[in-house]
């Protein structure tokens, strides 16, 4: 047995780690890396009933044609391929170890496996885990003597991601250093096979260059931000994680000094661990650097895109481990202490670095949400447009059909009108915000939309972009017909804050005269509900609201049917107010909590910068955390104040005890007058 383990030991490994990584796989309810996944899973999936998905360039032709199979058994399955080559290339990896005699070869398949950005990426439909294989295999062969088959594997590298192109000169000045002139041809092996196959489709043989979906000059409508030099090292933690970056550069040293060996044997090995691991670590990152830092090729600045890599990376983190570990001694017990201690801190890294199991975000969680209602609505078997690749996957449709279509992916805003009478139109804050370019205040004030559901994510969530996600389910209106969303959507915001209301604490409909003394304060002609409206003027700078002692609303007894909530709970007041005209004044909804008339908690919402539609009853909302209470005496206080004296319309005020955290402002977006 302990022969067996001393000769089999990375077998032993490798199995523990598929298993590990099924299970990781099975218990995650998401997957890391957002809607790609998904858009990926639908290519493969549907490539044999639709064979030109084979060789849609944004699916990578590559990981298409390697995936497809898998795919047939679903999102699982490709889950799951991605496993079985993360594992490959770790024994890739350790074989490249063992050839270049870095010691304990074993250790470079726990390297590979738990860094952490490798990790979180093997149980994804994503392409930088085929990529790495293909890359780590590549410098396997290439190391073992065989160069032309070197060659050829690493020709398929653009295929597997675009960014490939960039290493294939590197491996064209590897086989010269090499003097390996015959595999320099089959270095063009895998642009000549897939040239060939998509000229029959697109009947253009330079088809690989025409369709890239991605040019490095290319400025992205959308994706066009540009950011920092260093924005992928100062995500290194979360990227290769602390104790591997610690020996990665023990290793970077450990190479540059062993290229100057008087050792033969040790500088040959240490040029190829140069040339072939550490160079095509350092130019893909840098790569990736000045892209995002020049905003080109449409790069957004993923960190994931760096797991392509990340195997080389632990390769030269093993050479360092090796140098150190040498420091240590050679007494065995200190040596095993060390390499215990490296083990387990580079396994548990990860963990503490990232959510593991990954469960869904909360942006996947409201489009599953938002199918789930569309399947028991009576909408169910309408013909749907979607801005979110997730919506036909949590929906089981087929987004390729035609004749009869079942649904479209909506791409371009010139479109809005065209849509069929009683279709769907699924938006979301991200995708429908940003690549199918439909600003939210188009879509709820066109007259032929008309807003039926929608939902958000429990814990407000800023999307990208910068605005809250939420997320619109609208059906289209016959010729003729409107509908007020705006006031549609305040309904159903009312609904789902109910959900989270733990209690009323203070409710003002305006509907009784005999309150206010005066009955001009009331309005019977502009109301938001009932008979009347408050009317705010040079009469009252301050509103009517609520002002009682945190004892008397009983805000510090906690409620047993939300303990798991109960440091959660917070103040939200709603109210509806009507602006006749624009002002730059300064009018405040106000939530302050005071002890001995003494402020510890102020919250202020200026109406005039919420872009409110002007002569429109208009939803506002404001939440807060409840702070810690100074003493039951202390008074809660909630009102709006109008120093100004600005002219405006007020009703159906509300304050209550929520348990929504944390809090964010979510006045209603609204087109500019």
């Amino acid at each position: 047995m302990a022969d067996f383990l001393k000769h089999k030991l990375h077998l032993v490994i490798l199995a523990a780690l598929f298993i590990i990584m099924v299970t990781l796989a099975m218990l995650s309810q998401g997957y890391f890396g957002g809607a790609d996944n998904i858009t990926h899973y639908l290519i493969s999936h549907y490539a044999f009933k639709y064979p030109h998905l084979f060789l849609y360039s944004w699916g990578r032709p590559l990981y298409t044609m390697l995936s497809a199979p898998f795919a047939q058994f679903g999102l699982f399955g490709v889950k799951l391929l991605n496993i079985l080559l993360g594992l490959l290339t770790a024994y890739f990896a350790y074989r490249v170890a063992e050839i270049l005699r870095i010691k304990p070869a074993f250790l470079s398949i726990i390297f590979v496996a738990f860094t952490p950005l490798y990790l979180l990426m093997m149980p994804t439909a994503l392409t930088e885990i085929l990529f790495s294989f293909v890359l780590v295999l590549s410098v396997f062969l290439f190391i073992r003597g065989n160069y032309i088959a070197s060659a050829v594997v690493i020709s398929f590298i653009p295929f597997a991601r675009t960014e490939g192109f960039i290493l294939l000169p590197l491996f064209f000045l590897a086989f010269l250093w090499a003097k390996q002139y015959k595999a320099l041809p089959f270095l063009a092996t895998g642009i000549l096979f897939f040239s060939l196959l998509g000229s029959v489709y697109y009947a253009d043989i330079f088809w690989v260059f025409t369709q890239f979906p991605y040019p490095v000059t290319y400025l992205h409508p959308i994706y066009n931000k540009s950011g920092s030099l260093w924005h992928f090292l100062e995500s290194r933690n979360d990227t290769l994680g602390l104790p591997l970056e610690i020996l990665f550069l023990a290793g970077t040293i450990a190479v540059i000094i062993h290229l100057f060996s008087g050792d033969k044997v040790v500088r040959h090995k240490n040029n190829l661990l140069f040339i072939l691991v550490l160079l095509p670590f350092l130019l893909y990152l840098s790569f990736h650097s000045i892209l995002y830092w020049k905003a080109m090729g449409g790069s957004m600045g993923l960190e994931r895109v760096l797991a392509a890599v990340m195997p080389l990376a632990a390769l030269i983190a093993l050479k360092g481990y090796g140098a150190l570990e040498e420091m240590v001694g050679k007494s065995r017990i200190l040596r095993g202490i060390f390499r215990t201690v490296i083990i387990t801190i580079v396994v548990i890294t990860p963990f503490i670095r990232h959510v593991i199991p990954h469960p869904l975000s909360p942006e996947e969680k409201t489009i599953k949400e938002a199918a789930a209602w569309i399947k028991t609505s009576p909408y169910k078997d309408r013909l749907f447009f979607y801005t979110d690749n997730n919506v036909p996957y949590y929906l089981g449709v087929d987004p390729y059909q035609r004749a009869p279509a079942r649904c479209y992916l909506f791409g371009d805003p010139k479109y809005l009108d065209t849509i069929p009478a009683g279709s769907l139109l699924i938006w979301d804050a991200h995708f429908g915000a940003n690549e199918s370019k439909i600003p939210l205040d188009s879509l709820l004030e066109n007259p032929r939309q008309q807003l039926v559901s929608y939902f958000r994510p429990e814990t407000p969530w800023i999307t990208f972009g910068g605005g809250l996600y939420d997320c619109y389910i609208t059906k289209t209106l016959a010729a003729g017909q409107s509908a007020d969303n705006l006031a549609i959507r305040d309904s159903l915001l009312d609904i789902l804050e109910l959900k989270n209301c733990l209690d009323t604490l203070y409710l003002q409909p305006f509907e009784s005269p005999g309150d206010f003394g005066d009955p001009s304060l009331l309005s019977g002609k502009i109301v938001h509900g009932g008979m009347f409206a408050f009317v705010m003027d040079g009469r009252m700078e301050y509103s009517p609201g609520l002002c009682r002692s945190v004892s008397e609303l009983h805000l510090s007894k906690p409620d047993t049917l939300i303990q798991d909530k109960a440091e959660k709970r917070g103040i939200r007041v709603v109210a509806y107010v009507n602006l006749p005209e624009k002002s730059n004044k300064n009018t405040l909804l106000v939530i302050s909590f005071e002890h001995k008339n003494q402020p510890y908690s102020y919250t202020a919402l200026n109406l005039n910068e919420q872009k409110f539609k002007l002569n429109h009853w208009c939803r506002v909302s404001l939440s807060v955390p409840l702070p810690v209470i100074k003493s039951p005496g202390d008074i809660l206080k909630v009102y709006i104040w109008n120093p100004g004296k600005q002219v405006f319309y007020l009703d159906d005020l509300r304050v209550e005890e929520t348990t929504i955290f944390p809090f964010l402002i979510t006045p209603r977006p609204s087109r500019s007058s």
